[in-house]
């Protein structure tokens, strides 16, 4: 006896196998995407930390230099966010206030020399700083001769620590060379600042070092004591990520625009550096090859993307089962 046609049934079955395939679509379209998205995340940060090494952080690559000196590189930006201006901010001061800088007490260092650029409202400024200022005598001066190349040749001498008649230090220019030799009593500081316009800051500079002995100021006539006991002992260059780098006081040193590349690397060490803190890195033991520069990559990486594309084959995979 045949059944009656179940149109009922048979409808419910085409509804149901409809939505199946819809499902199925559906789990793909889904899984697809969130594929698709995972893997986009995972290769954002590396995409940004690519472009943060070769470039320097985007807009601010023409104020990024490497500091380079053999095989071991620094990167540095300029300190100061461009409000003030340089003047200003080194202060320096002349008869009965020590003949010194008083607006960067808080990162003179005794018997240490340091420089580094500083972005204020009147363009890009290379400075530099000897000494620490205390008003004792006793604590010791020191003799700086610094001979630089490649000087923007649109700037010049903004500050001259000391310039004042009868100085005995000497600030010179021209178009290829610049030369800054100090000498400066016990308990004072000494230094100068050089100011371009940013956009003249392209070419490469070399800062040649001569101290205490080498110095041209060598022997100072105002030191108290044997030359012994008025020296510098330590060169820095810093950066306005509050790091300070040690330099080797006796080897030329080289200034790019951009970041440094793969030629050397540095060692992070925590140590005082005047009134606040700052990282002190050196050129020691330099062995990684990354140029002191690491990049921690964040974000959901490869293995989440495979893994859920892995989710949606096994997933499209049921649903064909069941439909059989």
């Amino acid at each position: 006896m045949n059944r009656p046609h179940d149109d009922t049934n048979s409808s419910s079955t085409a509804v149901y196998e409809r939505m199946l395939g819809l499902s199925a679509k559906t789990v793909v379209v889904v899984m697809v995407v969130i594929t698709v998205g995972a893997m986009s995340l995972s290769m954002a940060p590396i995409a940004d930390a690519q472009n943060g090494t070769q470039t320097g952080g985007g807009n601010n690559a023409s104020e990024t230099f490497a500091v380079q000196q053999g095989d071991t590189c620094y990167t540095v930006t300029p300190m100061g966010d461009g409000t003030n201006n340089v003047v200003s901010y080194y202060d320096y001061r002349t008869h009965g206030s020590g003949y010194s800088s008083r607006g960067t007490t808080d990162l003179q260092i005794d018997d240490t020399s340091q420089f580094f650029f500083y972005k204020g409202n009147g363009g890009l400024s290379l400075v530099f700083l000897h000494d620490q200022f205390s008003g004792n005598r006793s604590t010791g001066g020191g003799t700086v001769t610094l001979v630089m190349r490649g000087m923007p040749v649109t700037g010049g001498w903004t500050v001259k620590d000391d310039g004042y008649a009868g100085a005995n230090d000497t600030f010179t220019f021209n178009k290829s060379m610049t030369t800054a030799s100090w000498g400066w009593n016990g308990g004072r500081n000494d230094g100068g600042v050089y100011r371009a316009p940013p956009d003249d800051w392209k070419g490469e500079i070399t800062i040649d070092p001569k101290f205490n002995r080498e110095a041209e100021h060598y022997p100072y006539s105002g030191w108290e004591g044997e030359g012994t006991m008025n020296q510098v002992e330590r060169w820095i260059v810093r950066s306005g990520d509050e790091q300070a780098h040690a330099l080797n006081m006796y080897e030329e040193v080289k200034i790019t625009p951009g970041t440094c590349d793969s030629k050397g690397g540095t060692q992070t060490q925590q140590q005082d550096q005047g009134q606040g803190q700052s990282q002190m890195t050196s050129n020691q033991d330099s062995n990684d090859d990354s140029g002191g520069l690491r990049t921690i990559v964040s974000g959901p990486g490869f293995g989440v993307g495979l893994t859920v594309l892995a989710l949606a084959v096994a997933l499209v995979a049921i649903v064909a089962r069941r439909r059989r």
